[in-house]
């Protein structure tokens, strides 16, 4: 690997460690500031109602990019969710896919949706039926608990613009982070564009059409592709302008909230315990994916084996795995080329959820092993119904 391609790897992985990080500690903030100000009565109402539960976080699912399942996991750390629930929001979400599955199969994506929701439901109950007794929560009593109010109404936010007048150390670090996060969007210096895994930009020309070689058909191919790239863009500029909303509301609520609640809740609660653990196991799972991505060739993987349905199904659920929404588009390419049962990439995005259970990684290794585990169960479920219903 030359030295500009290695350093170019390497700032990726930079870029996306911080980008993920930023948006999951804007999740943590806003969940922090809903929570306290409400004296935990609005999000606690989700606790005593778990197939509620089940139905937000099915919905939370559907809401293309991480940000719905950066929400779930920020609820769920947060005792808000159940396990079911977890597993619920997670088979309906399948990350930044759904923006590249709009733009090339447009018709597919709301079936896909509807299917999902539908999936995410009835798992969601099951999953709740079968574990409500043995939640895998993190043992770390400090880690995201719902704070009760404090005497006097101390624990209240009390936004006033008084407030920033009392420039603590704490508040100004906070207030230029979120600053510098909305200059760097703004400016498209970071953005939440994954890039650490191969680019599959040219896999339906190499494998679907591999024998039309003629001019023609390669600027047709071109043509495709400069839309494609085209409608990509156009949905991650769309992406980050919600990122950025979501942080400008962020910066208010720092900028004016009380200094007790800033110190106890959003400083102490949220950045000490949690940007650190955050932001190492984000940059930690990326390197590993780059480093796998450099010795394993998942395209001649794919195309070496796309004629065996099921090594493809089996392959499909194993990438699932992978905290990244990149594996999936190699399914998404496949499918809209005709060359994938529509089963298969169900079962594909039941068990691929993007960077949204990354976080999860940094709360609790069991919540997240038995996530998997569970959609996995879901996911191969339905390929099997796919392949003895042929659909």
């Amino acid at each position: 690997m030359h030295t500009h391609t290695l350093l170019h790897q390497f700032m990726d992985i930079i870029t996306g460690t911080v980008s993920i990080t930023c948006l999951v500690m804007v999740m943590m903030l806003l969940i922090e500031f809903v929570n306290v100000s409400s004296s935990g009565h609005l999000l606690s109402k989700l606790q005593k109602r778990p197939y509620l539960q089940v139905l937000v976080a099915s919905l939370l699912g559907l809401i293309p990019g991480c940000i719905g399942g950066f929400t779930i996991v920020s609820l769920y750390t947060h005792r808000l969710l159940s396990f079911g629930a977890l597993v619920a929001g997670m088979i309906s979400t399948f990350g930044d896919s759904a923006f590249l599955l709009f733009a090339m199969s447009p018709r597919t994506a709301p079936v896909l949706l509807g299917s999902l929701f539908g999936i995410a439901l009835v798992a969601g109950v099951v999953t709740h039926l079968l574990f409500r007794n043995r939640p895998f929560y993190s043992d770390d009593p400090h880690t995201l608990e719902v704070h009760q109010g404090h005497e006097h109404g101390h624990g209240k936010a009390q936004l006033s613009w008084q407030n920033i007048k009392k420039m603590s150390f704490s508040r100004a670090i906070l207030i230029f982070g979120l600053v510098l996060y909305l200059t760097a969007l703004g400016t498209g210096a970071i953005s939440h564009e994954h890039g650490s895994m191969p680019d599959m930009d040219n896999l339906e020309n190499k494998e679907v059409v591999a024998d039309c070689h003629d001019h023609c058909c390669e600027h047709d191919h071109h043509d495709e592709a400069a839309v494609a790239e085209h409608e990509e863009h156009h949905h991650l500029h769309g992406e980050n302008l919600v990122f950025g909303i979501l942080a400008l509301i962020t910066l208010l609520v720092v900028a004016f909230c009380s200094e007790h609640f800033l110190q106890e809740h959003l400083w102490e609660h949220v950045i000490k315990h949690h940007f650190m653990s955050v932001l190492l196991w984000t940059f930690g799972v990326l390197v590993a994916l780059a480093v796998v991505n450099y010795f394993v060739d998942l395209e001649m993987l794919i195309a070496n084996n796309r004629w065996v349905t099921w090594m493809l199904l089996f392959l499909a659920l194993a990438l699932g795995v992978i905290p990244e929404s990149q594996p999936q588009f190699i399914w998404i390419y496949l499918y809209a080329a005709g060359v994938l049962p529509f089963s298969i990439l169900l079962a594909s995005s039941v068990v691929q959820d993007g960077h949204g259970a990354l976080p999860l990684l940094a709360y609790s290794r069991k919540s997240f092993l038995m996530l998997k585990a569970a959609n996995i169960a879901f996911g191969l479920l339905i390929g099997l119904a796919g392949m003895v219903l042929h659909f």
